[in-house]
């Protein structure tokens, strides 16, 4: 087994696209993206544009590293500083997304109040603190290592680039992906929860986890 860690490259934005879906989902049957884009092909194709489009945010491939295993991309995830990068991103990255698949005002709107129980209880990321997201492994991968050598690849970065913090979030009840993030450090300091977000997804909200760099 070989494990090797890379930057981004243009034939990998399909799979950046299944890992934003894994991440949204952690251990739901759906998540976050699936509220957005209840249609599976639109949702592929919007989370492509997200990936690898123009519109730069903090799911976008310019913040992505990929952990390969023998040869095969297997994992991967975001880290940046949220000083340079900021949460509001993403709002005009799923803007280009809708305009990739055509949605009208109405469906932009019923796509807001889809996603609203997510933004009430999704954790805010400060400035200068530097954000590990967007974790996401292939079944066949899991057990590997490739997540724990991506998280020490990120914190390292973190270290590097002066930042005092890093911080990453699970949902309510993902033990798997808690116990992988307090291996490296990370403890919960927060939880947000929210009652509609529960009754759509099945778990109550986001746990914020921080760790001193």
């Amino acid at each position: 087994m070989t494990l090797a860690l890379r930057t981004v490259r243009d034939a990998d934005v399909p799979f950046l696209a299944e890992v934003l879906e894994m991440a949204g989902r952690g251990h739901l049957a759906r998540g976050a993206w699936d509220l957005t884009f209840p249609d599976a092909g639109e949702r592929a194709a919007a989370l492509r544009e997200v990936a690898g489009g123009a519109v730069p945010s903090w799911c976008h491939r310019s913040l992505f590293r990929v952990a390969e295993l023998d040869g095969r991309p297997g994992a991967a995830l975001v880290a940046f500083d949220a000083g340079a990068v900021s949460q509001d991103t993403l709002g005009p990255a799923l803007y280009a997304a809708f305009e990739t698949l055509r949605w009208n005002p109405v469906r932009l709107a019923e796509a807001g109040q889809r996603l609203a129980p997510f933004t009430r209880c999704f954790p805010d990321m400060p400035a200068g603190t530097w954000i590990v997201e967007n974790v996401g492994t292939r079944p066949d991968c899991r057990r590997r290592g490739l997540v724990h050598a991506l998280l020490e690849d990120a914190l390292a970065a973190g270290r590097r680039s002066g930042c005092r913090t890093a911080q990453i979030s699970c949902l309510v009840g993902n033990e798997p992906a808690q116990r992988a993030y307090e291996q490296v450090g990370f403890r919960v300091v927060e939880e947000r929860r929210d009652g509609e977000f529960e009754r759509l997804l099945g778990s109550p909200g986001y746990s914020r986890l921080t760790l001193a760099l």
